[in-house]
């Protein structure tokens, strides 16, 4: 009888730590691994995301190039939002990695579908004409 009560007290302590955990879990954000597109092949990253801030981290991108963060719905028909603040941007170093952090006026998730880093060939962060997507993933 006291072995089947000590068994019982164990897992409700573990029941519990698995709840305290999963809810400071769920405070801190998401992290989103961000897939490559055709035009970067290597290029991988990760978003963290919570309903205060983005932080991204992203390798394999052109070297010395400016990128923008978006937030995108592509139906019913598309629409995208910046990141954080404009201009959204961040630039690589010579060896292709990038860093982006930056506030966000509450959570995107439920309100937008993917998150988009795009490459803006002509170094001009506010030139939406020639964006070249780099990295994806729904959000």
């Amino acid at each position: 009888m006291k072995t089947h009560r000590v068994v019982q007290m164990i897992l409700i302590g573990m029941i519990g730590i698995l709840f305290i955990s999963s809810g400071w879990a769920a405070g801190s954000g998401r992290t989103i691994v961000l897939e490559s597109t055709p035009e970067h092949p290597d290029a991988k990253g990760t978003a963290m995301i919570d309903k205060s801030r983005i932080s991204l981290q992203a390798q394999g991108l052109k070297p010395e190039a400016v990128y923008t963060v978006w937030f995108v719905n592509m139906t019913p028909k598309k629409s995208e939002t910046g990141a954080g603040t404009a201009p959204y941007m961040f630039r690589t170093d010579k060896s292709g990695n990038g860093s982006y952090s930056a506030p966000l006026n509450g959570e995107p998730f439920g309100r937008w579908s993917m998150i988009m880093v795009v490459l803006h060939p002509n170094h001009d962060p506010k030139d939406m004409k020639h964006m070249v997507g780099a990295l994806k993933a729904p959000l």
